[in-house]
């Protein structure tokens, strides 16, 4: 890239949202930046400053329920090309402002990340290699109630004009939709999408935009055409030609907007298990053409030698001829939460056994339906989402892993105990020297990344920090004495302005079970 992020990201916010919202933003990363560099002393207004007023915000009551998915996709409908700011405020509780409204958003991304949900591409067959006992917002859940994969979430191929098909396809919708918001309104989710999914966001290593994608595909018939018109001109063509075009009008196929963007790198990242056994397939399909490329042979031997080729199996032993195998051209999902048990690659594909001889053809389907035709709809429907609320093609100034960090922020905080010491405000009946203040970065010093997220899920609405870590929180996490507090009591916050209530606890052993047990509650209530 030519420009540093900072500078593109830049760019980007003052041009992507409308006027109104570029001057806004300006001012808040100047209060910010005054906010970081201002020190313990009080901030003063400049009495000569001219200021924009805020942004509209709009609320919104929804209830604390096991339905909210259906809730956010009805709200998002009719909020996707509103300007103003989305306000969320749940039912019958008092909480309002931003701290309900990040809550909103990390209770989706982890509804969005449902293995029942059925829209990313999971194994029942392998364990996910992160699963475990996690709460990312609905109470601690056992393993493989999430898709908890390291590589990230990408859409899992379906038939594409089945009934979970339309039923996903209105979910990538709003996923679409509920994204870009998160942008508009700089809102930062926990939601672990792949690089590969990433990749199809910012339009990655094309260098185009969809519309040049669009215009760049050549149908059958505008080639046949092209043709006519070049034969034409130079006085060769033929009655023949013309009545085989006429008799026989071939189909105009346009590509899906992000054909071709994504490679057999990716197809590893995503599906790692079914990628190893094409690569294995790919293998014997290069072997095969070393000897059809073999002129010293005769056409005998060459028959001979690739009838003979077999597939190198993992474990070792002699190579297994691939009509043993039993393949035919039917595609069969990795988990059964897809409802669907198998998919034609072809017509007839159930009957026709793949061999050496068609083996290219299959691993060609094989992949464009992992990676193309198998998620055509979602991404579609993804795309159509997003762009009710701005163009998906200014994102095509970023990298994947700026986007991720844009959305999300650091997804695996760290911090260290100068960290918290540097970067934390300790008020109101504590100082840095505190005994109390003392055993609270104790307590945060020894956290487990889960338990860092939860802390800040706790505090600061979201379980990401921006980019930057602690150093760029704002407003930065301020500690404050609660005055009738004791070991009993527990901590709680008022997470709009990033401000902890820690009562004095008399160990580090009490302060650390309170703080835990305050951060496995939910709800927004005044305390």
């Amino acid at each position: 890239m030519l420009f540093p992020f900072e500078t593109r990201q830049l760019y980007f916010t003052c041009t992507a949202f409308g006027m109104s919202r570029a001057i806004v933003w300006l001012q808040n990363q100047r209060d910010a930046t005054l906010e970081r560099s201002r020190g313990p002393s009080p901030r003063r207004d400049d009495t000569h400053e001219y200021r924009v007023g805020r942004i509209k915000h709009e609320r919104v009551k929804v209830p604390r329920s096991c339905d909210m998915l259906s809730w956010a996709i009805n709200v998002m409908r009719f909020h996707a090309k509103r300007k103003s700011i989305l306000e969320i405020q749940f039912s019958g509780e008092e909480g309002t402002g931003l701290g309900p409204s990040l809550e909103f958003y990390a209770l989706i991304a982890a509804e969005l990340q449902r293995k029942s949900l059925a829209m990313w591409l999971c194994d029942d067959d392998f364990l996910d290699d992160r699963a475990r006992e996690v709460d990312i917002g609905q109470g601690v859940m056992p393993p493989g109630h999430y898709v908890q994969r390291s590589c990230g979430l990408f859409p899992a191929p379906l038939p594409q004009d089945s009934a979970i098909c339309d039923r996903i396809s209105n979910v990538f919708r709003f996923l679409g939709t509920f994204l870009a918001k998160c942008l508009q309104d700089n809102r930062l989710v926990d939601l672990p999408l792949s690089h590969p999914f990433l990749k199809l966001m910012c339009l990655d290593s094309s260098g185009r935009t969809i519309t040049e994608q669009y215009r760049d595909v050549e149908s059958p018939m505008s080639q046949s055409l092209l043709l006519l018109s070049s034969s034409s001109d130079s006085g060769l063509i033929t009655s023949q030609f013309e009545k085989e075009l006429l008799l026989e009008p071939q189909k105009c196929k346009v590509q899906a907007w992000f054909h071709g963007l994504l490679t057999h790198e990716d197809f590893e990242i995503v599906n790692p298990h079914r990628a190893k056994f094409i690569s294995h397939l790919q293998d014997l399909a290069n072997r095969k053409g070393a000897i059809l490329a073999d002129r010293s042979l005769s056409e005998k031997d060459r028959h001979n030698q690739i009838q003979s080729l077999g597939l190198e199996l993992a474990h070792g032993g002699s190579p297994v001829p691939l009509e043993d195998l039993g393949l035919t051209f039917r595609f069969n999902p990795s988990s059964r939460v897809y409802g669907y048990d198998h998919v034609d690659l072809k017509p007839g594909g159930e009957h026709e056994l793949v061999t050496v001889d068609n083996v290219e053809e299959f691993i060609e389907l094989v992949t464009d339906f992992c990676l193309h035709t198998g998620i055509r709809r979602q991404m579609e429907a993804f795309r159509s989402g997003f762009s009710e609320t701005f163009s998906m093609e200014k994102l095509q100034s970023f990298t994947p892993g700026e986007v991720q960090m844009m959305l999300s922020g650091d997804q695996a905080p760290q911090w260290v105990r100068e960290d918290i010491l540097n970067y934390t405000e300790p008020k109101l009946g504590y100082t840095r020297e505190s005994p109390g203040f003392q055993k609270f970065v104790n307590v945060l010093a020894s956290m487990t990344g889960d338990e860092r997220k939860a802390f800040l899920q706790f505090t600061t609405g979201c379980s990401s920090l921006p980019p930057g870590g602690l150093a760029n929180l704002y407003p930065r996490l301020a500690v404050v004495r609660k005055v009738d507090g004791n070991d009993g009591s527990y901590p709680s916050v008022n997470t709009c302005l990033h401000y902890l209530k820690l009562p004095d606890y008399s160990s580090e052993e009490i302060l650390r079970e309170k703080l835990h047990a305050a951060t496995a509650e939910k709800g927004f209530h005044l305390n």
